[in-house]
């Protein structure tokens, strides 16, 4: 494009825009007054509970098949029992009298033995002595032993007791025998000795009443002796009651006695039981 036709196009334009200037006008001041009017509408909400109740269906029975029962066979009829006889009354076994006093039942030794003054090997002297086989003739009981009398082989007479495993005897005819009938208080132990601090010897032991009647004022007595050439001489003696002073049949109690202590190896002791009868 030339420059003289690009000069008038911009004259132009230029013109143009002056021409369509807007006039300038003075601002109004303007008042707006606004008028609100709030209604307030109040709305009744009516509110309604409606409660449901669940209704429970009534269940239907539900059908169970019927199951024929099984056909049980009629029971085999059983025989009456055989009716059983009531048995015999069996009276009562009579018991055998006691032994009359004086009398005795047969008995035999068993074995080998040694028959003693009284019921006790340890503190008893001896008899006699028996050989299996010897027939006897029992007395009495005292505890676990028993009175005897018999023959020796020698043709002489003696009196003493057995022990019960010394001899044998019949259940029956031991049933029969009675006690010792008298107040019989015996050592039924062995006899110990001990020394004191005292420089006193002490002799202990139990007596036993194996009679059948009481025994009063029980005592032991304990005598040392000694040889003094050909004579006999007593060194001491001690008695002391026993524990239980009066004895009931069968019934035991303990002693104590005190002697000097001898050192002599001849001496030896000596015992002896003493008591009353009432």
């Amino acid at each position: 494009m030339s420059r003289p036709i690009l000069a008038l196009a911009l004259t132009l334009v230029l013109s143009g825009c002056a021409a369509a200037a807007p006039t300038i006008q003075m601002p109004v001041e303007v008042t707006r007054v606004v008028q609100m009017e709030v209604t307030r509408e109040v709305m009744a909400v009516q509110t309604q509970i409606v409660v449901v109740t669940a209704t429970s269906e009534r269940a239907l029975p539900t059908t169970v098949p019927t199951r024929e029962p099984t056909v049980v066979s009629a029971p085999t009829a059983m025989p009456e029992p055989t009716a059983i006889p009531e048995p015999t009354a069996v009276p009562e076994p009579t018991a055998a009298p006691p032994l009359p006093e004086g009398e005795s039942v047969p008995g035999q030794i068993m074995r080998t033995i040694r028959i003693f003054d009284i019921p006790n090997e340890f503190e008893g002297r001896e008899v006699i002595s028996a050989d299996p086989g010897v027939t006897i003739d029992v007395l009495y009981r005292g505890g676990q032993w028993y009175q005897v009398q018999g023959e020796s082989k020698s043709g002489n007479s003696f009196t003493g007791w057995v022990y019960k495993d010394w001899m044998s005897i019949a259940p029956e005819d031991a049933a029969r025998l009675q006690p010792y009938p008298d107040a019989l208080p015996v050592v039924v132990t062995k006899i110990t000795q001990t020394v004191g601090n005292d420089g006193y010897k002490y002799w202990t032991g139990s007596i036993m009443n194996i009679g059948a009647k009481t025994a009063y004022d029980v005592q032991m007595e304990i005598s040392l002796n000694g040889q003094i050439g050909d004579t006999e001489t007593r060194v001491d003696r001690g008695t002391a009651f026993v524990a239980t002073r009066n004895l009931e049949p069968g019934q035991a109690a303990k002693f104590t006695v005190r002697t000097a202590w001898v050192r002599t190896g001849d001496a030896y002791y000596d015992y002896q039981v003493l008591w009353t009868a009432r």
